[in-house]
């Protein structure tokens, strides 16, 4: 170590003798300081201390190889095999192979004697040599002589052998297993293969086995599968063009229906009485007085103002009570909920005229009869517009018949208004006659959903199809 290493260290180390109560040294030829305290207090610029530092990583050697350094070493090799075919055949051709067998002496002598020889050149028994590529990847040649083929320039460790009559009995009758090569590292992977196949790499041929529909009777299963799933993806397509036909007889009998003469109601029996079925979607004029102490409210909901904004808000629905004493719901429209307090818009009792459309409140389908939640008319709270719920805090003594219906408002007219010469402003929003020929969706959109599941469908029995004859055609 340096001298100025060592002057640093010394005291430091007498000092933290000193804090554990141990002997301090005191002669000029005290020992030096332990290594790890000379270590960790010196500055490190002494001949020793460089070894420490941290060395920076090597440089990753870059990999320039471009597709066409890969297809330059392919035709390389394809070139070498070509020659070395040539190079037999010209030997055949030559006699160079028959020379070389004793074999093939009696009958060379048989030709010289004159007779016409009736015995073929006979062939090598033994195997030409085997190819030799000169590549970085090559076997060395102090590890001996070996036959080989082809070795791959670009998979390392992938070499193909010439397979003898023996290495395709033993392979041909081992038990097949493809693992992933993940469950082989480390092994080696030997296979078949034809020289008319395309060879690729033993680990991509590996992954390629495992996949679903190429053992035993997985292709059918498959195919079962495919078959199903199109048949489901079609059944969806078909109740799609069944609802475009419920859809547009819907559509069609409200157009009729709305343009047919308004029903005048004075009072009970009303005229859809035991018949509702056969007069929904009419329009009705009814005369009566609003009972705003059993007004009801059905929400939230969302509605829009007089600019077309969206609001929260609520349905009201009121009782009217006709001439007769007989009473009828009428659905005066949306209410915004800034205005659900009575106080905030005062109204008296006084006569009407209301001309609306009949309805039969909201059906509610087969998952909304157990999924929904529920009117709870005895706190008079309801989510849904359905008329024989409401009609249970209507206060009817017609409640058979105001059960049945009710009326959706399209106008309302109060009588002192028409004899003042004016008309009273209302905070509700009521729909239109026009409102009930729109749909969300109408029968166009139900024919494109049934093009698109038929489209489906056709798409994965396409997929099925060609998976199914692509493992039919597969060989291992």
């Amino acid at each position: 170590r340096s001298s100025q290493g060592l002057c640093m260290a010394e005291p430091l180390a007498a000092s933290w003798q000193r804090r554990l109560g141990a002997p301090t040294w005191r002669s000029a030829a005290a020992p030096p300081a332990p290594p790890m305290l000379r270590r960790a207090f010196c500055s490190g610029r002494g001949d020793g201390f460089d070894d420490a530092r941290p060395r920076p990583p090597k440089a990753t050697p870059v990999d320039t190889t471009t597709a066409l350094d890969a297809a330059s070493a392919a035709r390389r090799v394809e070139r070498r095999i070509e020659e070395h075919l040539q190079e037999l055949r010209r030997r055949e051709a030559e006699g160079v192979l028959a020379e070389e067998d004793p074999s093939a002496a009696p009958a060379q002598l048989a030709a010289d004697d004159g007779q016409p020889s009736t015995t073929s050149p006979v062939r090598a028994s033994g195997a030409p040599d085997a190819l030799r590529l000169v590549d970085p990847n090559k076997v060395a040649e102090e590890q001996g002589r070996k036959d080989i083929i082809v070795r791959s320039s670009n998979t390392t460790g992938q070499v193909l052998w010439p397979a003898t009559p023996e290495d395709i009995e033993i392979l041909g009758q081992s038990k097949l297993l493809y693992p992933a090569p993940y469950e082989v590292e480390g092994s080696v992977i030997i296979r078949l293969v034809r020289l008319s196949d395309p060879v690729t790499s033993p680990v991509g041929r590996v992954v390629r086995n495992r996949q679903f529909g190429i053992r035993g009777n997985e292709k059918w299963q498959l195919l079962a599968m495919g078959v199903v799933c199109t048949l489901m993806i079609y059944s969806l397509g078909i109740w799609q063009l069944r609802r475009m036909e419920w859809k547009k007889k819907l559509i069609e009998m409200r157009r009729t229906r709305l343009a047919m003469p308004r029903l005048q109601v004075a009072g009970s029996p009303y005229p859809w009485k035991d018949n509702v079925e056969d007069f929904v979607y009419r329009v009705v004029d009814v005369r009566g007085v609003f009972d705003h102490t059993r007004e009801m409210h059905i929400g939230p909901r969302p509605g829009t103002d007089e600019d077309g904004a969206t609001v929260a808000g609520y349905l009201c629905v009121t009782p009217l009570r006709l001439e007769d004493g007989s009473t009828m719901l009428v659905n005066r429209g949306h209410l915004p909920a800034d205005r659900i307090d009575r106080a905030t818009r005062k109204e008296m009792p006084a006569w009407v005229r209301v001309r609306g459309i009949l309805e039969e409140g909201e059906v509610p389908n087969l998952v909304g009869q157990y999924a929904r939640l529920k009117n709870r008319p005895d706190r008079n709270l309801f989510v849904y517009l359905i008329s024989e719920e409401l009609a249970e805090n209507s206060g009817a003594r017609n409640h058979e018949e105001c059960k049945q219906a009710l009326i959706t408002a399209t106008d309302i007219l109060y009588e002192d208004d028409f004899q003042a010469g004016f008309r009273r402003e209302l905070p509700f929003t009521m729909r239109h006659k026009e409102d009930y020929l729109l749909f969300w969706a109408d029968e166009h959109t139900h024919f494109n959903y049934a093009c698109q599941w038929f489209a489906m469908g056709t798409l994965i029995m396409s997929m099925t199809i060609y998976k199914f004859i692509e493992v039919s055609r597969w060989r291992f």
